[in-house]
């Protein structure tokens, strides 16, 4: 089983977006989760191993709350992206979350009955 760090990144099926702004809503949860989340010794471990990141889905807002919750609950860093309503959904809609960096033995617990995007 793999240990390194990782970051999850994790986006609403139900929502219609295109792939090129699915492309740009998980690249602000990843960059929030730069600049906004802890630096310590996972996050350092993460960089050196090539900010590993895996892209899961959920079908609607709830199941992304809900998630977001428990990811939360474990202690894991969450940034939740919510829309500026330029172009495909309303302003303030939550579109996707980046949960870590953060290693799979804490990350895996919360996210892993999701599937791949």
């Amino acid at each position: 089983m793999n240990s390194e760090p990782k970051m999850v990144l994790v986006v609403r099926t139900d929502l219609g977006m295109g792939k090129g702004k699915i492309a740009a809503q998980v690249a602000h949860a990843a960059v929030a989760a730069v600049l906004e989340g802890p630096h310590g010794a996972v996050f350092g471990d993460w960089l050196r191993a090539g900010q590993p990141k895996v892209v899961l889905k959920v079908g609607g807002e709830a199941d992304l709350a809900d998630l977001c919750a428990r990811a939360g609950e474990a202690g894991l860093p969450v940034q939740v992206i919510r829309d500026a309503g330029r172009t495909q959904v309303a302003s303030g809609t939550a579109t996707c979350c980046a949960i870590g960096p953060a290693l799979p033995a804490d990350v895996d617990p919360v996210t892993a009955v999701l599937s791949l995007l």
